[in-house]
């Protein structure tokens, strides 16, 4: 096991440049930009008109309450520009939100015209035109797909086009003549449905084992249908007249997570690999490489409009690529600091100018023969003149459009764009006020005197904090993802995505640049997310446990001294496995794991295991009496019990001469992390979330009461002893029944 000894005050962390900066990194950023993820996963006053369609009326139960929606905000996670029958151009925001939104905006007055609920989904982001103008979108949560039809203004919801459960969210969705193609996670499906209609042919998951379809091209004429699959990362091709699909990845990238984008011209495969930031070109015919370069933008263009070239932007530089040369044309022209390209798409601009083309009519058939008869060769097109001027003829009815063209995208979550014309080798900005969305909920914490709740927004980010007492609400914006928060003497732990940031915020001091201050970023040790934080020795030291990316061991064990700052870092503490969860009980750490690391499935089980703090090298495993994939939630309650929900079952622990008491409240579960949350009332109960369901467990004799079987995410604990937990955008209260 590997310890470094770390002094914050030597620290210094350097922004990383790539599509999205984090706000609380930026002192006086040009926009505000935040990290939006797979991805996919960033309001004083809400826009109470920024949703057309009517929401179905609540019917709320006897002790709930439900206090609404505790975070807004304007994100825009994807983008595409196109135009309708008429020539007329339009943006096409999906908003991140709870639901997410579809707004369209007037590309020559820049003016919304609508916004359209996304009923759900909570983002979108498979894009595609149809040959009429016609957008098709396809969702999150349960695989909706929608359109929105520019020449007649029509917005529909078409349902789920999967018919595999486990496909919740439509990865990527392309039109390629009358056909639709989705590809899906988590089932790793791909469908191809007819426009006309609406039959839809099942590939099913297209490999076993890999839970995601994240990019599609295909080609009609050749009846080609090219996949990237994840992870680990796959390229695969179904070609005409045959029913697999088989790769044509090379092995030095087969440690790929996956290709988040592909372009497919006459020659050429592009594929947009992650997390290495490289574009690889390949040859359509022998699917060999012919090149391959660095980029941050999130996709390339496509082909330019002469045909010849296309473009990506690197360290916020827009670069052309020309295919013939495979030359890098840097244009000197620069985003906003801190983002790249999002999207990338062409504006043709019509002059639609008249070119009066002269024609030669043909003489009349008879004269033709008579003439030829007498051996005279006979051109059959001659000028005439057909008017009294002796003008020849002129047909206005064929043109030829002079066309212009504009490469435009997005750069940030706030939906600004750039346009670059490159007939003046000039580059501006266009930026919108996009309505704000509810966010749905992600994390909850409640502070140690139980007068506050927390609550983080996913995605999006967001800190919005509940007042118990009088029920009022703040918002503090500039904050990504958190994974895992605790509040203890005055001061909140935060574990933030991306690059596992272990935050500091003081609550008595003001919001601000500065605080919460960043501690760490344990992405250094290969970290992709802190799933796990508990407080030691009331508080002068704060653990956290990580979940690991790519390529690493196991999760790591970060410990805080909040008296001198220093971490001290214990790498790969549960081999191959995540740390899910934390408590202390004296001198005591316990842990939790997920099977659930590096992108993969650990066949060995969950492991519950315990260390004393002076000695963490020597950790001790407390044998479950069932197998788990994953330990979601630890406590110590006031007789020194340790009580855990390991997938659907609840247990307590006393010590090693004690029998593992256990009580199954579900038989499987669904998720992979974050699945149940338990609380101890104090008055002889265990209450708990699990999939979405509410019970409560006595202690004494493990009978199981269940409350609510739906809903029920995140649960935390007020001074009054009542519950707190979220459904969607909305923060509810269960008040318990003693206190009703």
């Amino acid at each position: 096991m590997k310890k470094i000894l770390i002094s914050m005050m030597a620290v210094s962390l350097a922004l990383p440049v790539g599509s999205f900066a984090y706000a609380e990194d930026l002192t006086t950023p040009p926009v505000e930009t935040e990290e939006i993820i797979e991805v996919e996963e960033n309001v004083e006053e809400w826009l109470e008109n920024a949703v057309e369609e009517e929401t179905k009326e609540e019917v709320v139960e006897e002790g709930y309450e439900n206090l609404g929606p505790m975070i807004f905000k304007s994100s825009a996670i994807s983008s595409k520009i196109a135009a309708n029958k008429a020539g007329e151009y339009f943006i096409y925001y999906i908003m991140h939100g709870s639901p997410a939104a579809l707004v369209v905006v007037d590309y020559q007055t820049k003016e919304t015209v609508h916004t359209f609920t996304l009923e759900d989904s909570k983002s979108a982001w498979g894009l595609d035109i149809d040959e009429n103008g016609k957008l098709w979108i396809g969702g999150s949560v349960s695989s909706v797909l929608y359109s929105y039809d520019p020449n007649t203004e029509k917005f529909e919801k078409h349902g789920s086009i999967f018919s595999n459960k486990s496909d919740t969210s439509i990865q990527d969705l392309i039109i390629e003549g009358n056909k639709l193609y989705a590809g899906s996670a988590y089932g790793g499906s791909l469908i191809a449905m007819d426009l006309e209609t609406k039959e839809i042919e099942d590939f099913g998951q297209v490999r076993k084992r890999r839970e995601f379809v994240k990019a599609i091209v295909a080609d009609e004429e050749t009846d080609e249908v090219f996949v990237a699959i994840g992870s680990p990362m796959d390229l695969l091709v179904k070609k005409r007249g045959t029913k697999n699909f088989t790769s044509f990845l090379p092995a030095k990238y087969m440690s790929e997570k996956y290709a988040q984008d592909m372009v497919l011209t006459d020659k050429y495969i592009i594929a947009r690999l992650h997390p290495s930031n490289i574009a690889v070109i390949f040859d359509r015919k022998t699917l060999k490489i012919v090149d391959e370069f660095e980029l941050k933008s999130k996709t390339v263009s496509a082909v330019s409009p002469e045909g010849d070239a296309l473009y990506y932007t690197k360290d916020q530089q827009l670069i052309k690529y020309t295919f013939e040369t495979k030359e890098h044309t840097e244009l000197g022209l620069f985003l906003p600091k801190g983002t790249e390209a999002i999207n990338l798409d062409f504006v043709l601009k019509g002059t639609n100018e008249v070119k009066q083309e002269v024609k030669k009519p043909k003489l009349p058939f008879d004269l033709k023969r008579v003439l030829e008869g007498r051996g005279i060769e006979v051109d059959t097109t001659i000028e005439t003149p057909s008017n009294e001027t002796g003008l020849p003829n002129v047909e206005n009815n064929t043109t030829e459009d002079s066309k212009e063209w504009l490469l435009s995208g997005m750069v940030d979550n706030l939906g600004q764009l750039f346009e670059y014309n490159p007939k003046t080798g000039t580059m501006s900005y266009l930026q919108f006020k996009l309505p704000e969305q509810p966010v749905e909920l992600y994390t909850l914490e409640a502070s140690s005197d139980g007068t506050k709740v927390f609550a983080n927004g996913y995605m999006s980010g967001g800190l919005g904090i509940y007042d118990v007492e009088t029920g009022d609400k703040e918002l503090y914006r500039n904050i990504s993802q958190i994974e895992s928060m605790f509040d203890i003497n005055n001061t909140l732990y935060i574990g933030a995505y991306p690059l596992a940031r272990l935050l500091v915020y003081d609550r008595s001091l003001p919001w601000n640049p500065a605080n919460p201050k960043e501690v760490i970023r344990m992405s250094q040790y290969g970290q992709e997310r802190t799933t796990a934080v508990t407080p030691y020795n009331g508080g002068k030291e704060i653990i956290f446990g990580t979940l690991p990316d790519t390529s690493v061991g196991g999760g790591a064990l970060a410990f805080y001294d909040t008296i001198t700052g220093n971490v001290e870092v214990l790498e790969n503490f549960i081999y191959n496995q995540s740390i899910s969860s934390l408590v202390t009980r004296g001198t005591e750490v316990f842990g939790g794991t997920s099977i659930h690391a590096n992108q993969q499935v650990n066949p060995r089980g969950a492991r519950l295991f315990y260390f004393n703090r002076s000695n963490p090298d020597v950790k001790k495993y407390i044998q479950l009496p069932f197998s788990a994939s994953m330990i979601t939630s630890l406590l110590v309650d006031q007789n020194n019990k340790v009580w855990g929900m390991a997938d659907g079952k609840l247990f307590s622990y006393t010590d090693e001469s004690t029998e593992v008491r256990t009580v199954e409240l579900l038989p499987t579960i669904s998720g992979r992390f974050r699945n149940a949350e338990i609380i101890d009332s104090g008055d002889g109960s265990i209450y708990g979330s699990v999939e979405g369901k509410l019970f409560r467990v006595t202690k004494d004799n493990l009978e199981v009461e269940w409350l609510k079987d739906s809903g029920v995410y995140g649960l935390v604990k007020d001074l009054n002893g009542d519950l707190y937990y979220y459904e969607g955008s909305n923060l509810w209260r269960y008040t318990i029944e003693k206190n009703r």
